[in-house]
């Protein structure tokens, strides 16, 4: 009787300390923007300091933190409902997640003082703890419902999603202020390195796809590589291979979805 209180106590724990994490993380990215420790925000510093660096996309593509936050404080305020204390998958990922949040409270203030290898080998860390969290919602004992779909699996397929573009970008920005690269950014060279980040970002986004029949993954890898296609529309081969990859992955989003629904009409699939 002991053990089952304490483990019961220990899931209202956990829940309610999911959601703290999730608020926080979103509480301390603001802050950071009105109040940047050295004077600028990650927004200025990605004009200023790595605006030679050509696999970072245009402005706009990081409104999408607008529906990541969306999709966490959604799945925080229901794996924190009393029917999903005992969610095995639930419980693992919500955990993942909390340590995703605490390295990107620290990741947001080390990049802001530009200690710049700091952040990547922070980014990985982030990187690392939402690939467990998403191998959780894809395992198979989830049941495929319709409420699962959209918040738990979908909340971690965007976040994912936008980190692993956001690791090369992060690794990118490292190199660039090491070499020092200046007015060489435009040198053949880092315009076929730009190319094959961008190739091997698609490559794993098709890869998620098509593994766990996810369309969520790669669109946001679309999203982003459409973005470094119109900030870097003035270098004809970027913009050639992000709109030309961007094409290839819409495809396979079109053949997941087309397998999803084909799934969720089975009789024997619960909905």
């Amino acid at each position: 009787m002991g053990d089952a209180v304490q483990n019961s106590m220990g899931q209202i724990g956990r829940q309610w300390l999911t959601v703290v994490a999730v608020v926080m993380a979103i509480a301390v990215n603001a802050l950071s923007n009105f109040f940047p420790p050295a004077g600028q925000n990650i927004g200025q510093i990605s004009n200023t300091t790595f605006s030679d660096v050509l696999i970072t996309p245009a402005g706009y593509a990081f409104a999408i933190w607008g529906l990541i936050y969306i999709g966490l404080i959604a799945f925080s305020l229901y794996q924190a409902l009393p029917a999903q204390r005992q969610q095995a998958d639930i419980a693992q990922a919500a955990q993942w997640l909390i340590g995703a949040c605490l390295l990107q409270m620290v990741w947001v203030y080390v990049f802001l003082l530009s200690l710049f290898w700091l952040s990547v080998v922070l980014m990985f860390g982030i990187l690392f703890c939402l690939a467990n969290a998403y191998l959780r919602t894809r395992a198979e004992t989830v049941v495929p419902r319709r409420k699962n779909r959209w918040l738990f699996q979908a909340p971690f397929s965007v976040y994912f999603g936008w980190i692993t573009v956001a690791a090369v970008v992060n690794v990118a920005s490292a190199l660039t202020v090491t070499v020092q690269a200046g007015s060489a950014a435009l040198s053949m060279g880092a315009i076929a390195w730009t190319i094959v980040m961008m190739t091997i970002s698609a490559g794993i986004a098709a890869t998620v796809a098509l593994r766990y029949d996810d369309a969520a993954f790669p669109m946001v890898a679309v999203w982003a590589l459409c973005a470094i296609a119109v900030r870097q529309s003035a270098v004809v081969p970027i913009a050639f291979v992000g709109i030309a990859l961007s094409v290839g992955l819409v495809c396979i989003i079109v053949r997941v979805q087309g397998v999803a629904r084909r799934s969720r009409r089975e009789p024997s699939s619960p909905t």
